[in-house]
């Protein structure tokens, strides 16, 4: 099939199934990358944050603001789609 430029920019199956698969290797490449910088970073850190004083492995600290990172996401994700309906 040769593509026009019409065609180009019009919303086909096949151009959504492109577009999920390239957003999947997106974020499988980062959550890897990522998974690389947490191996290399299991020191344990003291947290000071107002009158709470702990000591973590910066494994479980780097996760946990990735945990919290992906539900922000999601939350504002959803909020996004509600208002376009």
């Amino acid at each position: 099939m040769i593509r026009t430029e019409r065609s180009f920019f019009m919303n086909t199956p096949e151009s959504n199934k492109g577009l999920k698969q390239a957003k999947t290797a997106v974020i499988i490449t980062l959550l890897s990358v990522f998974m690389f910088f947490i191996l290399q970073n299991t020191q344990v850190v003291d947290i000071k944050f107002l009158f709470w004083h702990m000591s973590l492995s910066r494994v479980i600290l780097l996760l946990g603001a990735l945990f919290i990172g992906i539900l922000v996401g999601v939350f504002i994700g959803w909020e996004a789609s509600k208002k376009r309906k």
